[in-house]
């Protein structure tokens, strides 16, 4: 298990600049890089990998610098988004690759092998061209490669983003218990807020060239620091309001701030509380299963709360004008400069 540490790194290319005071990844953790498309992640993994050098910083393994050792002396295992597998090779050959490069003996590399297509599930496989595969099993196949030389870095960029969503759920619970099961310290890309936050150990959270938050799934999801990251982990309430002598009201919604002035309240949809009452209009509702989203006007303004059917006090057949509502758990945002 190796400690990944990036220091002040510096990357200019064109019209974009990555710039990562800071990043750590810790002994065995996986840490999954969670931003929208150009936010500079898989910029941030080639540069881990060695495919990309910054202008300045420093990368360590451990406490090794990294930044001029080539992407093939590193110990690194990629997966790659599009799998990357060699279409005139079969499974076992495919797997077997960066073996045969490093020169293992030929009954090492078999039972390398062996180990790998058990732990992904692929044991009678060995045969087949990727052609004859699915694409899961194409993922699992390039998952293997990247194990069978025992790295100590593991990088995944996107691997299941061109899979369907079923297929995803499965693999990712895959990926997290091999993960596990090996101990490796593991780095993972991708867009999608609801793989990360049910794989990750940690998630950073990227912006146009910068990390904004980084944190456990559920502190980032329920304490976001600002308001890019509280909408970008899921549906947000989010009321910029006055408060005085430490309160906030919104209509006769009171919010206990324990400050003064201009404040900006976030609370997830989960948060909010539906009882008999009058304090709000519902303008609008979606269904879902088992549950209903409902969109509230409280003087004006738009409040998301989303309840188990069992948990509202009307039935959907009567769904009433007005309702009560609580909010339970709220954070505060940082204001905007």
């Amino acid at each position: 298990m190796v400690r990944l540490r990036l220091e002040d790194i510096d990357f200019k290319q064109e019209d974009f600049r990555l710039y990562l005071p800071l990043l750590e990844a810790k002994p065995g953790e996986f840490l999954t890089l969670l931003g929208p498309s150009g936010c500079g992640k898989t910029t941030t993994l080639r540069i881990i990998a060695g495919f990309e050098k910054p202008d300045k910083g420093k990368i360590y393994f451990d406490d090794t610098v990294m930044n001029d050792v080539p992407p093939y002396e590193r110990n690194i295992g990629i997966v790659f988004q599009d799998y990357a597998l060699f279409p005139h090779m079969t499974v076992y050959d495919n797997i077997s690759f960066g073996l045969k490069l490093r020169k293992f003996p030929k009954e090492e590399i078999r039972k390398r092998v062996s180990w790998a297509l058990e732990l992904v599930g692929l044991k009678g496989f060995e045969d087949r061209y990727p052609e004859q595969l699915s694409g899961g099993q194409q993922q699992r196949v390039a998952l293997a490669r990247a194990l069978v030389i025992e790295p100590q870095l593991l990088l995944l960029d996107e691997p299941l983003s061109n899979l369907d969503a079923k297929i995803r759920e499965r693999l990712r619970g895959e990926i997290k218990r091999i993960q596990k099961e090996l101990g490796i310290t593991t780095i993972y890309v991708t867009h999608d807020q609801e793989e990360a936050m049910a794989i990750s150990d940690r998630i950073a959270v990227m912006s146009v060239g910068k990390i904004e938050q980084v944190g456990n799934p559920l502190d980032l999801y329920y304490n976001p620091k600002n308001e890019f990251v509280a909408k970008f982990l899921g549906l947000s309430n989010i009321l910029e309001v006055n408060a005085e002598e430490g309160k906030a009201y919104v209509g006769n919604l009171c919010f206990e701030v324990k400050t003064e002035g201009r404040v900006k309240i976030f609370f997830r949809p989960e948060n909010v509380y539906i009882e008999e009452g009058d304090m709000g209009e519902i303008v609008d509702y979606e269904l879902l299963p088992g549950r209903i989203r409902l969109k509230i006007d409280v003087e004006g303004r738009i409040i998301i709360a989303e309840r188990f059917l069992n948990e509202i006090p009307f039935s959907i057949e009567k769904i009433p004008k007005k309702v009560g509502i609580k909010v339970r758990s709220f954070s505060i945002l940082s204001l905007s400069p």
